[in-house]
This record gives C-alpha cells, structure tokens and sequence, in this order.
C-alpha cells in the first residue's frame, strides 16, 4: 500500500511539475479511455532527473520501449490499463522492474537501435483495458509502409511552451514518409532501420512519448525515438525505430517470442538479466 502511494506521487510530480527530454503528442485528442489497452506510462530516474516515457506490452511479461528510456535507469515504474496517470484508477495495473533488454548495438549519444524491453516479474493479467499489440512479421521487413497512416498515443506535452505533460492519454494520425524526406529536413542520414513520419501537418510526438508506439492497422511498426531540437511544432519529422529491423533479435531466434515463453538460449538468457546494457556480445542484427 504505501508503495503504491510512493508511485502514485511520482506520477503526480511527473504530470503536474513537468520533467526531462523524453519526447508528447501535439495538435492531438484525448483518446476514449482504454481504447488503447496496450498503451504503458512508464517513469525512471535517469542521471538524477525523472523521466516519463511511453511503452507498449507485446507480451504479458514484456514491455516494449526507447532504449533512451531505460538506458542507465536501475529501476522504472510501468503503468498498464490507464487513462488518466494522475489518478488512481481501478483498471490499472502498476509495477516495477529493474530487468531491461537493450539493442547490444545502442548508442545512447547516436540514437541507433533505439529498441529495449522491460520484463516484468509476474506476467500481468489481461483483461479489456490491458491487452497486448501485434508486431510485424517475417512477411512484413521489406513491408515500408510509406504513405500509410498510423495512430500514436501518450502522455507527453502538447505544446513546445508548456512545462506539464497530459495526464489522460492523446493520439494523433500520422502519414509515414520515405527516409529521403526526412533526411532533407534533418540534414542528415537515416538508416534503414529507422522510419518517420510528417512534420508538415504540426501533428508530432514530443517531450514524454519516446518509447510510445506507432501503429499501422493494429500492428505496431514503429518506436517513437526522437525529434528536432528545434521543438515538437517546429514542422519536422518524427523519427521512429523501425519494427520490421527487429523481427530477429539473436542468432535467427525472435528474442521477443523466446523471452516471452521463458525458453531462453543461453544468448537470450544473458540479455535478460542485463541491466542498462546488454551483456550478450553474439546477437546482432
């Protein structure tokens, strides 16, 4: 019980006060509650600074994220089946976990193989607001999805100006573009592993969705990872961790099934149980 009362004022300090860099939804709408039962609100210490960031469940113990979101976190919060996270709602479920999966390859300072999992300790229950999302295929990697409309959701800032998140969870549609798009609004190169969206429409995830899922027909393609200095309603692209990049984790076995049912190889066994990075240095993509 206090434990609970502990997280729930965490949440509150993260809502009302505002926090770091982790990426809202602007120009979107307040969602019909539970309508994304696969939605995570998750909150760390990361270098003495709270964050908040969004996540979805793939499995009933695994929660999918930005690797930005744990990186040298020793411990984060999750929040499954809510709508308002500044309220103690009944349908929600809160845990904690110190066991994360990050992408061997991530670089904290290059944004790349922005991709990490959070296992949960006991596998959560399912129910009509917690629900898990598909994932891509073997069938979908050449699959770019451009022109096709997604949905995202969060509990981020709406706007650049403001210092507090929203405490009911937004979405907004967004049209996927080719890389050659953004690269011209960043001046910069992209790689094949990362995807993004129109800036063009002001529509764009912002401070407190990094982690948040991007989602084309009910399978989730996309890990919202980050956005231009400049501000959420500056115009550019969001950028994405493209799914279709991660379908095989380690040695040709999909680590997010192998994890999921507890029938690790000794690779699988090793990301596991590493905390802030992984200790696996045989998987790679």
């Amino acid at each position: 019980m206090y434990k609970d009362a502990v997280l729930a004022v965490i949440f509150y300090v993260l809502v009302v006060g505002g926090i770091d860099e982790s990426l809202a939804i602007i120009d979107g709408d307040e969602v019909k509650p539970h309508s994304m039962p696969y939605m995570a609100a998750i909150t760390a210490t990361i270098d003495d600074r709270p964050i908040l960031c969004g996540g979805s469940l793939i499995r009933t113990t695994l929660v999918l994220t930005s690797a930005r979101c744990v990186y040298g976190a020793k411990e984060v919060t999750i929040v499954l089946g809510a709508h308002n996270i500044n309220k103690n709602e009944p349908s929600q479920v809160r845990l904690t976990s110190s066991k994360f999966i990050i992408h061997p390859k991530y670089r904290h300072e290059k944004k790349l193989h922005d991709i990490a999992l959070v296992q949960l300790e006991t596998p959560v229950k399912l129910n009509e607001n917690i629900q898990t999302i598909e994932l891509p295929q073997i069938d979908d990697i050449f699959t770019s999805f451009n022109e096709k409309s997604g949905i995202i959701g969060g509990w981020g800032k709406t706007k650049d100006t403001l210092t507090t998140f929203s405490p009911v969870l937004r979405s907004t549609n967004l049209t996927i573009v080719p890389l050659i798009t953004c690269e011209l609004g960043y001046l910069f190169s992209l790689t094949g592993d990362q995807m993004c969206t129109s800036g063009t429409s002001k529509k764009n995830f912002c401070l407190g969705d990094a982690g948040s899922p991007l989602v084309v027909d009910n399978v989730q393609v996309g890990i919202a990872s980050f956005g231009s200095d400049l501000g959420c309603e500056a115009g550019f692209p969001g950028i994405y961790t493209r799914m279709t990049s991660y379908v095989d984790f380690c040695s040709s076995t999909n680590l997010l099934r192998t994890v999921s049912t507890h029938k690790f190889s000794s690779c699988g066994a090793a990301l596991v149980g590493a905390v802030g990075q992984s200790q696996c240095s045989t998987c790679a993509l």
